[in-house]
């Protein structure tokens, strides 16, 4: 009989914790509630269970107080990581300010720029471009192919602030290669340009000279009422480089044409006579009719009738 109350008690007490939380089934509980009647030593145990069950539990008190902590501890810490991101975000902004300041600058207005000179070398092709800015730190010069006219060319000058206790840079030099044929303009962005070189102007005798030739060759040319005027754009073709002239003709009774700047000005009608007349750079010089209508070259000069329109 003493052998199976040991042997419960053993059972009783691996049961307890569930009695404590009130886990066991009710037959469980009812079990162990009777053995805790009968059984001093047990019920020593559960009590002194008990007694360390209420020790560690906090009062409802200490609970609000533990919540309390805890949510202003989750506050804190949201709190800091904003000041965290809102500093970051500050010291992003001081850099970015820092760095357009004084290191990457901004494009400078074309009004503020004055050019020296333009040298144009003939065995290179290239263009070297000296400039002077007195009122802005010249922080670089880039030079780019314009997005429409793949003729023009855009160079951007580039201003910053100095930085303290160093000097100023108000001259800058550039060279572009390959000019051959094409415009630079200064520019700030696209929408502010101001042409300061032009290869066609530069070379005005070359372009006459071509001209005269092509009115030698064409017995229909009436220098009237026909009008040349020089693509800026130079081809390869054939191993040789090419300049193109579009052929125009004024119609109209008594109507007439002329020059205003680098523009054509009639008092009369100006329509294309359909072709193009390329020029060859290179002496001996050659000269190549296209007709633009159907795309076929003209292979004698006296088939092109000048004294049409492309219309007509």
């Amino acid at each position: 009989m003493k052998e199976t109350t040991v042997h419960n008690c053993e059972i009783i007490r691996d049961l307890l914790p569930g009695y404590a939380e009130q886990l066991l089934s009710r037959s469980g509980m009812q079990a162990v509630r009777d053995h805790l009647d009968r059984c001093p030593d047990c019920q020593k145990i559960h009590e002194q269970m008990q007694k360390e069950v209420l020790e560690t539990t906090p009062s409802l008190e200490d609970r609000r107080a533990l919540d309390g902590f805890r949510k202003i501890r989750r506050r804190t810490r949201h709190l800091k990581l904003l000041a965290a991101g809102t500093l970051i975000l500050m010291l992003s902004g001081v850099l970015c300010g820092f760095l357009m300041l004084f290191v990457i600058g901004k494009p400078a207005g074309t009004s503020w720029i004055d050019f020296a000179s333009c040298s144009y070398d003939e065995e290179t092709d290239s263009l070297t471009i000296q400039g002077h800015a007195g009122n802005l730190n010249i922080q670089k010069v880039l030079w780019e192919e314009d997005d429409s006219e793949n003729t023009l060319i855009n160079v951007l000058v580039y201003e910053t602030e100095a930085l303290p206790f160093t000097a100023e840079t108000h001259d800058f030099t550039i060279t572009i290669p390959d000019i051959k044929g094409r415009d630079v303009c200064l520019a700030c962005p696209n929408y502010d340009r101001t042409r300061i070189y032009s290869w066609r102007d530069d070379h005005y005798e070359l372009i006459e000279q071509m001209e005269e030739a092509i009115r030698r060759e064409i017995d229909t040319f009436d220098p009237e009422r026909n009008i040349l005027y020089c693509y800026p754009y130079i081809y390869d073709k054939d191993g040789r480089k090419w300049l193109t002239f579009h052929a125009d003709r004024v119609t109209g009774e008594n109507a007439s044409w002329w020059y205003w700047g680098d523009r054509i000005v009639t008092d009369g009608d100006l329509e294309p006579t359909g072709y193009e007349i390329w020029v060859s750079l290179s002496e001996p010089r050659q000269i190549l009719f296209y007709d633009y209508r159907n795309g076929e070259w003209v292979g004698d000069p006296d088939d092109m009738d000048m004294t049409r329109t492309n219309e007509s």
